[in-house]
Formats: structure tokens, sequence, C-alpha cells
């Protein structure tokens, strides 16, 4: 009796200090395995009588959870006859073993560590955006499969089978397919480095893409397509061709031109913020014919203000890139006018607004613009180790004259004659 009456003390202060933690974390609801983890957590750093306490909490909340399955029945003993015997369904078993081993540091849920490996992350927040999305494909396969989704599940021959139904049978394109196992395989490697995992069955494995003969790739725009996107009259008018126009005579991606501010459309440079391996921000001469826009969007505005102030972000707590709205809205208006190169299999048209990057640098490479100077105002990277190691890069003069040869095409309607070129060859890598 004494026991049972220290046991219901040693209890009642364990919860009042578990629950104590839980208010300090915020108060967050929580499930069997937070609770399990949470007890985890605490029991590193318990000593003495605490971990005692820790101990008989796990012990006592596993009894619970076996007991919330428990029926009795009667049954017939060969030497007594009808007794009452419990029993325990297997799903009240499954949840005590589980609570157990997780709490014990047996089993780890994948998911558990991945908050601690999003903050150690050195990347921007829209790459951010692809970690949970891999996390999520891979937990969603192993309930598909019915494999417990912990750490120590995913062996070599459950990564095996996961690469090989990625590869063939899911339906994401290739470069996502790539993407999303090259962010498992980084979260691997994080979590062996922590101990958490003892290997990584993934580290080797690669995605191979199927070459197809006669595959199309995207493409630029022809002059056509190009005139007919900037005489149609898209439901926001003049807010979207306005941005189209920055695009297609900077070459510079939609991210970089919607996130453009009033300060950096100075002394007649745009100022881009650095995108994909670029450490700096990015001048470009602003091209003769978008200087009105310019002017006019500027007008009475501060430096800090937007410049396509009309193409607000998605809200909080969505962490998409700014440019995703209008992205959303000009692909509805390249259906209207019926710009798009549908490939059946392919999940993007070969044209879209990527296309006008590859119209322009299209353009200046007709109009005989040197390769390297072509790089350097559209941000890729020069030949060899002298410019594009040690170069600062050529004079915006040279920049701005080279800029001013690429044109819209006639916007009055007048035929377009197609220039042609020869289509480069381009290594594809398996």
């Amino acid at each position: 009796m004494l026991a049972k009456t220290r046991s219901v003390a040693v209890v009642a202060e364990f919860k009042k200090r578990i629950a104590d933690a839980w208010d300090a974390r915020g108060g967050r609801k929580h499930s069997l395995v937070a609770e399990a983890l949470e007890l985890r957590r605490e029991m590193k750093t318990a000593q003495g009588s605490f971990l005692t306490l820790i101990d008989h909490q796990i012990e006592a909340r596993a009894a619970e959870i076996l007991n919330a399955g428990r029926r009795e029945e009667t049954v017939i003993d060969d030497e007594e006859g009808p007794i009452m015997a419990e029993f325990f369904t297997a799903e009240a078993r499954r949840e005590a073993s589980e609570y157990r081993r997780i709490a014990y540091g047996k089993l780890t849920p994948i998911a558990a560590p991945h908050p601690d490996f999003m903050r150690s992350l050195k990347i921007k927040e829209r790459s951010k955006l692809d970690e949970p999305r891999a996390l999520n494909l891979l937990l969603d396969w192993m309930e598909s499969q019915r494999i417990p989704r912990h750490v120590e599940a995913f062996d070599r021959d459950t990564a095996l089978a996961f690469a090989d139904w990625l590869q063939e049978s899911s339906d994401l394109s290739w470069a996502s397919k790539v993407k999303y196992f090259g962010r498992l395989k980084v979260y691997w490697a994080w979590l062996c480095k922590r101990g958490i995992a003892k290997a990584n069955p993934i580290y080797d494995l690669t995605i191979k893409r199927e070459v197809v003969e006669g595959e199309q790739e995207e493409r630029a725009y022809t002059d056509t397509e190009v005139q007919t996107l900037f005489m149609g009259k898209p439901l926001e008018g003049e807010s979207m061709l306005d941005v189209m126009a920055v695009a297609a005579l900077t070459g510079a991606r939609l991210d970089a031109v919607i996130d453009l501010k009033v300060g950096e459309c100075a002394e007649g440079i745009f100022a881009f913020k650095p995108q994909k391996k670029e450490t700096d921000e990015r001048h470009v001469p602003i091209h003769p014919d978008l200087r009105p826009i310019v002017l006019r969007r500027i007008k009475g505005k501060p430096p800090t203000a937007s410049l396509f102030e009309d193409w607000p972000g998605p809200k909080a707590p969505s962490k998409k890139p700014r440019s995703s709205y209008f992205s959303k809205r000009f692909t509805r208006y390249s259906r209207e006018v019926a710009v798009r190169d549908e490939v059946e299999g392919k999940r993007r048209s070969l044209v879209n607004f990527h296309s006008f990057r590859r119209w322009f640098i299209t353009k200046m490479e007709r109009a005989g613009v040197n390769g390297d100077l072509i790089a350097a105002i559209v941000g890729h990277k020069r030949s060899g180790l002298t410019l594009g190691r040690y170069s600062s890069g050529p004079e915006l003069q040279a920049a701005l004259d080279a800029i001013s040869l690429v044109k819209l095409p006639p916007l009055d309607g007048s035929p377009v004659v197609e220039s042609r070129g020869l289509k480069p060859l381009r290594e594809r890598k398996a």
C-alpha cells in the first residue's frame, strides 16, 4: 500500500515537470510519439531521482497504452472450467512497444530530427521548401508499403526499393526526382554525422535519366510568339506587360525581376539580386526601351519601395517566392493567347516565362555579341581561368551597346520574319 501511495505521488510530480516543459516550449499539443521524444530528451540530462521518475513514467505510460486495448473474455480452462482472461489488441501492443522503444532511444521517427536539420541549413529560403517535400515523399511511400517510418527501418533493401519506385513508378519529372532524392541524401548524411543513423543507405544510389529518342527540350520564344504575348491583353494589363518587358530586354530570371526595388534601378543600371550560384548582385544596363517603364514606376517612390508593388508575394506562413503569384497568372495568360508548346509526358510547356531569357540570349548571339560578354550580362560562367576568375567584368558601356542590339518585334501586328540559326548540339548527361 505504501509503495502504491508513493507511486501516485511520483507520477504526479513527474507529469507536472513534463507539463511545465511543454508549456515552456509554447504549450504545443503532442502525440504519443512527441511525448516519448520529450521523455527521451529529458532522460539525456536527468540524474538521480529524476531519472528514476522518467523510467517509472515510461513504464507506467506504456502500460496505460497497452490497457487501452485490453478486454476480458470468458474462456474454458480444462481444469478450472470457465475463467475470465484478459487480451490486448495487436494495435495496443504495437503502440506500447513503439512508445517504450522511442523513449529509450531504440527507435527514432524519421521526421523527428528534421526541424533541427532545417535550422542547420545555410541555403536560401526558397531552396528550403524542397526539404519537407522530399521528406514527405519518402514517408508517404513507406506508409504505402507498410514500412515503419523509423530511421532504423530505412535500411539498404528499403532504400533500393524506394529508389526503384522513384525511378520507375512515381509521376514526378526527372529533375524533381533527382532534386528530392538528393535532398534525402543530405538529410541522411546529417543523421549519420550526429549518430542518429548508423549508415546512409542511399549515399551511392542515383536516379538515372531515361534517354528518349527525339526528346525535345525547353526552348526560346520565336519572335512571333514574343509579338503575340506583347500584343495580347492580359487581365492584369500594363502590370504584367512591364515585367515581361524587363525580362525580355535584360535576360533576367523572373524572381530577380519581381524583387527589384526602386533603389536598384539607379544611374541607368539594374542591380539584380544574386541568383543561382552568384555571390553578389549583378549589374545590367537598362535597355533604352525600358527607360520609360522604369521612370514611370519609380516616380514618387522611396529607394526601398518595390518596383513591382502590384505583384505582392504570398501571405505568411507561406515561404514560396514572391514571383509565384505572377508565374501562375502568366501561365494562364500564355494559354489564353495560345503561346504554348505542350508535349505529352512533360509537366511544363517547352516555352514558358524562362523562354524570355533564352530569347534574349539568342538575339544577342545572332547580333554577333561575343559569348563571354553575353555570359557576363546574364550571369553565366565565362570561359577560361582568366575571364572566369580574374576579370572584374566588361565595361558597362560595352554591355549597354550589346543589350541595345536586342529589339522587341513590331507590336503593330506587322508580319514577323523569323531568323534561322544553327541549333547547337548539347551534351546530354545521363
